[in-house]
């Protein structure tokens, strides 16, 4: 879950208990409320009964009834209240109003059982002159109440919840707007993490994001000062290497070649005597050849003459040719398109020596039958070399790479290109290497 939407849902339980605590105390104080509104009504006219029976005369009792019959009538209009007058005797002069319990329907079971108070009934014995000994039964029933309390707390209710509502939209674009800067920054982060060192932080509003902006800025640019002194170090630590190979197959061929040459002279020259040992003599000669064999194999892997004499593509080509002359269950395609005549001598050598690392792990490592390289020149004038082959492949998050394809990858970025690799076991290796087209100067 990212950081927005944690921040959000935050925000919404907060809200949610803000408002289960405030709905707690409204419907306790609703609840209060109907008690004390339905025990007010019911002692006043507790009262006004009293004083109404109490107050009558017995001249004319069947009158003074119907009087106070008339008045009880009227009371049945009293929200609240069920009112009943028993005589002593058991007699129901006045009976319970039949109020109608339709009116319940339009509040939903559980806010009245939310809101409703206790049953509440009040009694009173009083002595009439009137029907004599009486008792006034007042019954509460806070039907009316609940109606009231549910008609306000729904409009109340739709209020908050809409104003919430809109407060959570409102609050989660200002959350999504005040983190963009973290996405900003993150993205940086995994442009840096991907070795490109360019990338750059704008300029923020709030002041501790912009400080972070600014550390962010600097430690890219410092990264990207070193690594392009590391690609110039390492391009001349390359450089001085190939001059050294260079000159110690020269001096292999100088002096090892001619020094070997000489000895099989010799050796001929021994032979021809009369009273020379032939077989020592080819003895002497068939070491002579092996030995040059090696040497020459030697110079051509320290400097392939080919490179220099026949071009970067022959040298390849020869390269591919004699690897599989020698490989009996693989073989190597090799496409080569465009014209590379005017690449200059870092390209070539680093080209070379790449499919050579190619040619040298697959044929160590892979257990591959087939093997592709392609060599081109794209829309954007970058060379283009892909390797492709169906061996073992290699799990990509092992810490156990070969020193080959960290030499890839220093030549590669020493000479500014990108190189990508993708393996997996039994899934082959592929790997994609983009150069720059640099011309041969002088």
């Amino acid at each position: 879950m990212t950081l927005t939407h944690r921040l959000i849902l935050l925000v919404i339980v907060i809200v949610m208990s803000m408002l289960a605590s405030g709905a707690y105390y409204a419907i306790d104080a609703t609840r209060d409320n109907i008690s004390d509104e339905i025990k007010s009504s019911a002692r006043l006219t507790m009262q006004l009964m009293s004083a109404a029976l109490i107050s009558g005369t017995a001249e004319n009792q069947p009158a003074e009834q119907q009087i106070l019959i008339s008045h009880l009538q009227r009371l049945n209009d009293i929200r609240h209240l069920n009112i009943a007058v028993v005589r002593g005797d058991g007699t129901i002069i006045y009976p319970f109003s039949e109020r109608q319990q339709a009116r319940q329907l339009s509040v939903p079971r559980w806010f009245i059982d939310l809101v409703k108070p206790p049953p509440a009934e009040y009694r009173k014995r009083i002595a009439s002159p009137l029907i004599g000994t009486s008792e006034i039964v007042i019954l509460a029933d806070p039907t009316d109440e609940i109606q009231d309390a549910w008609r306000e707390a729904r409009s109340i209710v739709l209020l908050i919840v809409s104003f919430t509502i809109l407060c959570i939209i409102l609050m989660a674009i200002i959350i999504r707007r005040s983190l963009q800067p973290v996405n900003e920054i993150s993205t940086g982060l995994g442009i840096i993490q991907s070795g490109d060192y360019a990338a750059r932080l704008p300029h923020f509003n709030l002041p501790e994001l912009n400080r972070l902006s600014q550390q962010f800025n600097h430690m890219a640019q410092v990264l990207d000062e070193q690594q392009r002194e590391n690609r110039q170090l390492n391009k001349r630590l390359l450089s001085v290497q190939e001059s050294e190979r260079r000159h110690l197959s020269r001096e292999l061929h100088d002096e090892l070649g001619q020094s070997i040459s000489a000895i099989k002279a010799m050796a001929v020259t021994l032979k021809l005597q009369a009273d020379g040992k032939p077989e020592s003599a080819n003895a002497i000669i068939g070491v002579c050849n092996h030995m040059y064999s090696v040497v020459r194999d030697m110079m051509n892997r320290l400097r392939p003459v080919a490179l220099e004499e026949l071009g970067m593509v022959t040298a390849i080509e020869r390269l591919v040719d004699g690897w599989n002359d020698r490989q009996e269950e693989c073989f190597c395609a090799l496409t080569i398109s465009d014209n590379f005549d005017g690449v200059d001598e870092d390209t070539a050598i680093t080209l070379y020596r790449i499919v050579q690392e190619a040619l040298t792990n697959v044929a160590k490592h892979a257990a591959a039958e087939k093997i592709e390289i392609r060599l081109e020149r794209n829309a954007e004038d970058l060379i283009a070399l892909y390797i492709r082959d169906d061996g073992h492949g290699f799990d990509q998050s092992s810490k156990h790479k070969g020193m080959g394809l960290l030499g890839m990858r220093e030549r590669v970025e020493a000479l500014n290109g990108k190189i990508s690799l993708a393996s997996e076991p039994d899934q082959g290796v592929s790997i994609d290497i983009h150069l720059p087209f640099t011309q041969k100067t002088g």
